[in-house]
């Protein structure tokens, strides 16, 4: 008889995947390779189809990579936070750009065009591990989205997204965790890839069930513990 072959079923973990990029090593030495520029809100640094002459530090502000779905519907796939690096492979390989870019936020960006970068990491080995590095986490971060997408519904992954969101910008508050940053319904659903009612659906949910509010338009958890057992629930 043929021996059937097992196999184990991984489901993703229960931990979130932040799309608040950052580089933990540091921009410090990268940043003395570029020009510094003073930019404003919604201004464009890359849009889709282009191959982009510099790489980008965010030194200060926000950047988002994003596109729109074919009925209109923004889809923001992630932040580029303080002491983020984008565009860094675009750059050395010259690669067509698939997304826009763009600030959300007045923003300090450094430029870095491909000679310098590349001189840079010939230079320093250790600017070829930060690259390396900023590379690895979009990749990671970008796989265990595709996995979420695939196992969890719109509960999970709200309670996801409010969970990173509190581990960023929370800030105690009587006993409370409240996220000191506006985020709209809209902003939700277009980060998470689902339809605006949905989103509304699941926070009143979340709502109902005494585990978050909003207190002068700012979403607080009321228990982080409570909402990650109900996180939990629903992959059971």
């Amino acid at each position: 008889m043929e021996k059937q072959e097992k196999r184990n079923v991984q489901v993703p973990k229960a931990e979130f995947v932040t799309r608040l990029l950052r580089l933990p090593r540091g921009i410090s030495r990268l940043e003395k390779y570029g020009q510094k520029k003073k930019v404003p809100k919604d201004y464009m640094l890359v849009e889709a189809g282009d191959i982009p002459k510099y790489c980008f530090i965010i030194k200060t502000g926000r950047a988002i990579c994003y596109e729109y779905s074919i009925s209109g519907e923004e889809r923001i796939y992630n932040f580029n936070e303080n002491n983020s690096l984008l565009m860094e492979s675009y750059v050395l390989f010259d690669t067509v750009v698939p997304v826009n870019v763009k600030t959300v936020l007045p923003s300090e960006i450094i430029f870095i065009d491909k000679e310098t970068l590349l001189q840079a990491i010939s230079t320093d080995p250790e600017i070829c591990k930060d690259i390396m590095q900023s590379l690895h986490m979009k990749f990671h971060t970008s796989m265990e989205q595709i996995r979420h997408a695939n196992f969890h519904n719109a509960g999970w992954k709200i309670c996801d997204l409010l969970l990173m969101f509190a581990e960023k910008y929370g800030v105690d508050y009587d006993g409370k965790i409240l996220i000191k940053e506006k985020i709209s319904q809209q902003l939700l659903s277009n980060l998470l890839g689902i339809n605006r009612v949905t989103a509304v659906r699941a926070i009143k949910e979340l709502k109902d069930m005494s585990l978050i509010e909003q207190v002068n338009g700012y979403y607080c958890i009321r228990d982080v513990e409570k909402l990650k057992r109900h996180q939990e629930r629903l992959i059971r």
